[in-house]
């Protein structure tokens, strides 16, 4: 009787629902450039999560968008955010979202690790983003 029900629960721990992981992980240390990035960030490399902060466009425009920055919604969202502060996400081909004002919830597969463009750090946390909701 009970290999059901365990079966069950095993099935649902593996298909992963994402876990929260916020931004005092994600900016809790002190960047720079070409430095090891601590243990505590590398090991969400890959790992379904979900991240709330404050959505802002990446490119100049208006409407929707296809990729996004999501920024650290513990900065109040005033200055510029350090390069640890910002998770770039990219919707689904195809898919578009209307920026939303105040908190979201971004879940999708993240991505850490340097990306370079012209020898230039332009991101270390990327993500696949597969849903983002209003957080009320």
């Amino acid at each position: 009787m009970l290999r059901l029900p365990l079966s069950l629960l095993l099935m649902s721990c593996l298909a992963g629902d994402p876990e929260p992981l916020g931004f005092e992980v994600l900016a809790g240390f002190d960047y720079s450039e070409g430095m090891a990035l601590p243990k505590e960030v590398t090991a969400w490399d890959e790992k379904e999560v979900s991240i709330r902060g404050f959505m802002r466009r990446e490119f100049p425009g208006d409407g929707p968008v296809n990729s996004f920055m999501l920024i650290n919604d513990n900065c109040g969202c005033t200055g510029t955010p350090k390069m640890n502060e910002i998770v770039f996400c990219m919707l689904p081909e195809g898919e578009t979202e209307d920026l939303h004002e105040g908190v979201v919830t971004v879940t999708g597969k993240l991505y850490v690790g340097e990306e370079k463009e012209d020898g230039v750090v332009i991101m270390i946390y990327q993500m696949d983003a597969d849903t983002v909701s209003t957080t009320r």
